[in-house]
C-alpha cells in the first residue's frame, strides 16, 4: 500500500499535535483498476469507480464486500475529488450516494455528497430537484414532544415540527465513506423542519443518529465548488426551504397597515359625509390618502396569500397533508 502524507495532496499542516492525514493508492481486487483513498484513517468503505464493487477499506487487501448491484448508474454533479469552501472551511468531495423513498406509490430519488476536511471532519450535501441542504452530524439528541397528532422536537432552543417518517433505500454509491455502506441499505428516517433548518434522524439495525441541516441556494453551492455554468433551477418546494413571501422585513409594513386602516376609514367617512356646500377639492386629500393606503395594503395581502399557498405546498407531501399547518 503506497501512502502519501497530507502535505503532498494539498492539505496544509495544522498544529504539531495533529497527525497529517494520508492518501493511499491501491488496486481493486475485482477488476484491477486503480483506487485512491483520500481519508485513509477514517474511511471504512470504498467503491471502485470502474466496476462499482464495494470494498472494505480497513482490509489492506481491499476485500470485496459487495459486487455491483445497482440497477441504475448516476453521475455526480460535483465530481469526486472536487474541493471547495463551505462555511469558511475547505472540503473535498470523497463520496456520493443516491437514495430513494416511496411516497404515495411514487419513488423519489435524491443525491448526497460526503465532504471531508482532515481537521474539521465530515459534512454531507443533499440535493433534490435543484434544492440543496448542508448537513452535519449532531452530537446532541433533540428533546422530543408530542402536540396532538404531530410530534415535534426542540433543538438549541428552536422548535422543529415533524414532517415525514419514511424508509430510505440506498440505490447507488461511489467513492469512500466513513461507515460500512452497501447498495440496498435501508434505514428508517424521521425529518423535522424549522425552515431554513432541518433535523433528520436515521435508525438502522446497528445505530441511531441525528443530523442537522441548513438550506442552501444552489448558487451558493455552485460558487463554493467553482462548478461550471449556472446551477439548474430548483423545482417544487423543499421541506426546509425558507418562505420568502414572509421575511421579517415586511413585518413592519403589516403592522403599519393595521394601524393605518382605521385612520383611512375615518378620513373616508369624513370626506363622504361632508356638507353639500363643501368644495369638492377639499375632499381630494382624503381620496389620495385612501389610494395610498390601498396601494400599501395590496402587496401585504398578496404576500399573505402567497405565503399561505407556499406553506400548503410545503406540507402537501408530508405526513400531515390534510392538517391545517398555517
Amino acid at each position: 500500500m503506497d501512502v502519501v502524507r497530507c502535505a503532498a495532496i494539498g492539505w496544509p499542516a495544522r498544529g504539531s499535535r495533529m497527525a497529517a492525514p494520508s492518501l493511499a493508492g491501491l488496486n481493486c481486487p475485482n477488476c484491477g483498476a486503480a483506487i485512491t483513498i483520500r481519508a485513509l484513517q477514517q474511511t471504512q468503505t470504498v467503491v471502485c469507480a470502474a466496476c462499482h464493487a464495494v470494498l472494505d477499506a480497513k482490509d489492506q487487501q481491499l476485500s470485496m464486500l459487495q459486487a455491483y448491484q445497482a440497477q441504475m448508474t448516476f453521475a455526480p454533479d460535483i465530481p469526486l475529488g472536487t474541493r471547495g469552501t463551505l462555511r469558511g472551511d475547505p472540503y473535498e468531495v470523497t463520496g456520493f450516494q443516491v437514495r430513494s423513498v416511496r411516497h404515495n406509490e411514487v419513488e423519489y430519488f435524491w443525491r448526497e455528497y460526503t465532504l471531508w476536511n482532515p481537521y474539521k471532519g465530515y459534512r454531507y450535501l443533499m440535493e433534490y430537484d435543484g434544492h440543496w441542504c448542508d448537513f452535519a452530524a449532531s452530537r446532541i439528541a433533540p428533546s422530543e414532544m408530542v402536540s396532538g397528532r404531530q410530534p415535534y422536537v426542540t433543538y438549541q432552543g428552536e422548535l422543529f415540527r415533524h414532517f415525514r417518517t419514511t424508509t430510505v433505500t440506498t440505490v447507488f454509491i461511489l467513492g469512500e465513506f466513513p461507515w460500512q455502506i452497501r447498495s440496498g441499505d435501508r434505514v428508517t428516517s424521521r425529518d423535522f423542519v424549522a425552515p431554513p433548518r432541518m433535523l433528520s434522524e436515521e435508525v438502522s439495525p446497528d445505530a441511531t443518529g441525528w443530523s442537522v441541516g441548513l438550506y442552501l441556494p444552489a448558487a451558493v453551492v455552485w460558487h463554493a465548488f467553482a462548478l461550471p455554468g449556472a446551477a439548474p433551477p430548483a423545482t417544487g418546494i423543499f421541506p426546509c426551504e425558507p418562505n420568502t413571501n414572509t421575511p421579517r422585513a415586511r413585518a413592519g409594513r403589516v403592522r403599519t397597515l393595521w394601524l393605518a386602516v382605521p385612520a383611512a376609514a375615518a378620513l373616508l367617512a369624513r370626506a363622504l359625509l361632508a356638507p353639500p356646500n363643501t368644495v369638492l377639492a377639499q375632499r381630494w386629500p382624503y381620496v389620495v390618502l385612501l389610494a395610498v393606503l390601498v396601494l400599501l395594503a395590496v402587496p401585504a395581502i398578496v404576500d399573505g396569500i402567497r405565503a399561505a399557498a407556499f406553506e400548503r405546498a410545503r406540507w402537501s407531501d408530508s405526513d400531515y397533508a390534510a392538517d391545517d399547518t398555517d
